[in-house]
């Protein structure tokens, strides 16, 4: 494993973006030039001839049914094993449930409402993990008080946030990793969790899938200055392999110029297929979520993955894979790096060029070509 940079500086940046000539965008916003747009930017001292990577984490949640057991040993327990393998230079994380005292959920009626205690904040931040996306059909469960103190906590850990805000320009904004040899744009987007998590104008929430979305989080990334640009996409069915909805969106992604999408959600893997030159990991499964799982009950395997691009100045880029065993009724909700069998079986599964190189998979990516 590689040492991690850790010298990160974060910065919220608003930039005056002309749309002149994105007519989805002018459409949207009803002229042809935006009002000042905000960027959370991660920027990372790197030297420039050394390899650096963007690491992409599945469903966490370090709350919920793991709680009682964790209190008396800590909340780093749940990340200790798996912690080592966090290598990105840049490591994003999915948080499905805010982080916040607040405990009176927003919809009662909801079957599944999730919250982190504070303390969680620090040990996702202790394990490795630089920024959490807050995309998903959980960010709202208590509200816009516990989405606020969310971010509050977040920050105060050293952590950005991205994904969900108290209305739409401040969802939108764009995740932008910058380095001496390129800059990533990273959007997240979901699918429609109903009036109350949905941001709009004047209401709090994330943001919903459609082809203006789309193509708006593309330019937004863009016109902050990105070279290549990902879709941190929440999406799918619990415990079902991929749908047609999800494969109708993945080309409306890659026809919008997306680089690379990445999804969660369903809470299992499932393959990744190419759309041309662009990877679609249609779900990494969990990181460490603080529910029992029902893997068995769906005849599913009980494991995660984590999924890198690498990218060096004199080679293509990669994509690389680990593999972590998320069965809490195995695990006890202290998650896992899957042993060398269950590695060999899963990585076939993902993708057939993968190529197993220890505790990581690997396979050439065309979909980060260098800037020209």
């Amino acid at each position: 494993m590689k040492p991690r940079t850790r010298d990160k500086i974060l910065m919220v940046v608003a930039l005056a973006v002309s749309l002149t000539g994105t007519g989805a965008l002018a459409a949207n916003y009803g002229d042809n030039t935006a009002p000042a747009v905000e960027s959370v930017d991660l920027s990372a001292a790197l030297v420039t001839d050394a390899p650096w990577s963007v690491q992409f984490l599945g469903d966490t949640m370090v709350g919920d049914g793991a709680t009682p057991m964790l209190d008396p040993r800590g909340f780093d327990a749940a990340l200790a094993a798996v912690a080592p393998m966090l290598d990105g230079d840049f490591v994003i994380a999915n948080l499905e449930g805010p982080i916040t005292l607040q405990d009176q959920a927003l919809n009662p009626a909801k079957q599944y409402s999730y919250r982190a205690e504070p303390q969680s904040a620090g040990a996702l931040s202790k394990a490795g993990i630089d920024v959490l996306g807050l995309g998903n059909n959980h960010s709202m469960d208590m509200g816009l008080s516990g989405l606020e103190e969310t971010k509050t906590l977040v920050g105060r850990e050293g952590m950005a946030s991205f994904g969900a805000g108290r209305n739409l320009a401040e969802a939108e904004r764009p995740l932008i990793l910058r380095t001496d040899m390129g800059t990533v744009g990273v959007v997240a987007l979901g699918e429609n969790f109903g009036k109350a998590s949905r941001a709009a104008e004047t209401n709090p929430g994330t943001v919903v899938l459609s082809p203006a979305t789309v193509q708006r989080g593309y330019d937004l990334a863009r016109a902050a200055g990105a070279d290549w640009v990902v879709a941190y996409v929440h999406w799918g069915d619990n415990y079902e392999e991929t749908n047609a909805e999800q494969r109708y969106w993945a080309q409306v992604l890659v026809d919008a110029g997306y680089n690379l999408i990445v999804g969660t959600g369903p809470h299992i893997v499932d393959k990744i297929e190419f759309i041309g030159d662009v990877p679609v990991a249609y779900s990494l499964g969990n990181f460490v979520f603080g529910t029992p799982g029902r893997y068995k009950s769906f005849g599913k395997p009980g494991v995660g993955l984590m999924l890198s691009v690498e990218m060096s100045k004199d080679a293509p880029a990669q994509l690389a894979i680990k593999c972590i065993v998320t069965d809490n009724i195995e695990t006890g909700f202290l998650t896992q790096p899957c042993s060398p069998p269950q590695f060999q079986t899963i990585i076939p599964l993902i993708h057939p060029a993968l190529q197993i190189q220890g505790n990581v998979a690997r396979m050439p990516c065309r979909c980060f070509e260098k800037p020209k």
